[in-house]
Formats: C-alpha cells, sequence, structure tokens
C-alpha cells in the first residue's frame, strides 16, 4: 500500500508546495510550527482543497486538479487524529467510538468491529464513561479506536502527544508505535520533535516554510546531524546536500 502526495495550495502570504511517497510505513512530517505540516495533513483528508496537483492512496485518486478529482472526507478512507482528540463530550466512549461507524449498517458487523478495536487498545472497563473523565492516555486511546473501527487505509496523526505531559507520553510512545506497526498501512505523523520522530517513524520528510527540505530513512538524516550540536546554518547546507542525492 502506498500513499503519494503532490500538492500546491497559495494561501496569500504562505504557499504549500510538498511532494513525497510513503509505503507500509510510519513517515513523520517535521518541522517548526507554521512549516505546513497539518496543512499537508488536512490537503490528504480532504479539510482543505490544493490549488493544484495529485493524491493517490492505493492507487485510488482521491486529488487531482487536472482531472477534476476531489473526493469527499468521508470518501476518502483517511483516519485522522486532531491534536486534542475532538471527542464529542456529550457521549460515552462507547457512542465515541460508534460514530465511525456511522455508515455501517449491519448491526452485527457494527457490533464485531467496535468490540475487535475496544479489545484491542483495552477500553473495556471504560465504555460509559464521558470524555470529561478521562486520562490523557485514555483519551488519545479512544480517539485511536474510534479511527481504527473504521478501517481506513491511512491514518494521519496531527501531534499526537501533544496534550500529554512528558511521564504519559514516554508511557504511551512504545505502545502506539507497536499498534501502528500491527495496523500494516501507511501512517503519516506531523511532529515537530526530533526524539519523537526518531523513535516512532521509519522516514522522515522535513519541512520548512511550505517546503520538503529532505525526505529518506529518520537513521540517515539523524546520521547527517538533525541531532547533532550543528548550527542553523550548517543543518541547511547538510540537509540541502542529502535532499540533492535523493533526486
Amino acid at each position: 500500500m502506498s500513499l503519494c502526495v503532490d500538492i500546491r495550495k497559495d494561501f496569500g502570504n504562505f504557499s504549500l508546495a510538498v511532494n513525497f511517497e510513503t509505503q507500509d510505513l510510519i513517515t513523520g512530517l517535521l518541522g517548526a510550527s507554521g512549516a505546513g505540516k497539518s496543512l499537508t495533513l488536512k490537503c490528504i483528508a480532504g479539510i482543505e482543497r490544493p490549488d493544484s496537483g495529485r493524491i493517490v492512496l492505493n492507487g485510488r485518486v482521491l486529488f487531482d486538479s487536472q482531472k477534476g478529482i476531489d473526493l469527499r472526507v468521508q470518501d476518502r478512507k483517511v483516519g485522522y487524529l486532531f491534536q486534542n482528540y475532538a471527542l464529542f463530550p456529550t457521549m460515552s466512549v462507547k457512542k465515541n467510538i460508534l460514530v465511525g461507524l456511522h455508515n455501517e449498517k449491519d448491526k452485527s458487523v457494527k457490533e464485531t468491529l467496535y468490540n475487535q478495536v475496544v479489545a484491542m487498545l483495552h477500553l473495556e472497563e471504560i465504555q460509559d464513561q464521558r470524555p470529561a473523565t478521562l486520562s490523557g492516555g485514555q483519551a488519545q486511546r479512544v480517539a485511536l479506536a474510534r479511527i481504527l473501527v473504521n478501517r481506513p487505509d491511512v491514518i494521519l496523526l496531527d501531534e499526537p502527544f501533544s496534550a500529554l505531559d512528558s511521564d504519559l507520553k514516554a508511557e504511551l510512545e512504545p505502545q502506539l508505535l507497536d499498534l501502528l506497526k500491527d495496523y500494516g498501512k501507511p501512517v503519516v505523523m506531523v511532529t515537530h520533535n526530533r526524539d519523537e520522530a526518531s523513535f516512532l517513524c521509519s522516514h522522515v520528510a522535513t519541512i520548512q516554510d511550505g517546503r520538503i527540505t529532505a525526505f529518506g530513512k529518520t537513521d540517515d538524516l539523524i546520521d547527517i546531524g538533525l541531532r547533532g550540536n550543528l548550527t542553523r546554518e550548517d543543518l541547511k547546507v547538510l540537509l540541502s546536500a542529502f535532499y540533492k542525492q535523493m533526486l
């Protein structure tokens, strides 16, 4: 399975132009705030419409400006985890998860899929609780369950640990990594944290001012200085050289 993204969008004082391809891997979009990471996810999900380009998921065209293709959000089979998890406060955990199955008409299929994801994420004991009573880790797992129950073809994670303290983040990172590896489909994760990208992502695309400045295996990018004691200018030179090698 693969995700191919080649899009451009002009926001007036900011322009986005990104081009990358990923397969059954966890790909990190690494960059500072305002670099265009979350905008890229929103274009893939269909929340934002690019001005031009193509987005192809497993051979299925989600967006093609030349052919006039622009699938609706609900038709893209994309799972999107927002920074704040976006759980419905008046619904129980169970009802929040079942929102992901609103298009499934067969009650037995719906119940089977629900039970599978609840067991996978160990949510049995909190099914009747509401979001306000959940810990940060529980809320994250509920939001992931709502995504996974719909069996998406790609998962988009927008800074999944930004709402968690450092201790809880350290506890949940290995759990999320195991879950995503078992999922076995493309995952694109936005982060501004290099250590987070190093631990979770097999590949990384670094983004600056709406442009991808480097793309490759995470270990390779680290080797050329992402975690070294380099100046900003030194790092720019190294990343530029690495990017040219990838072309």
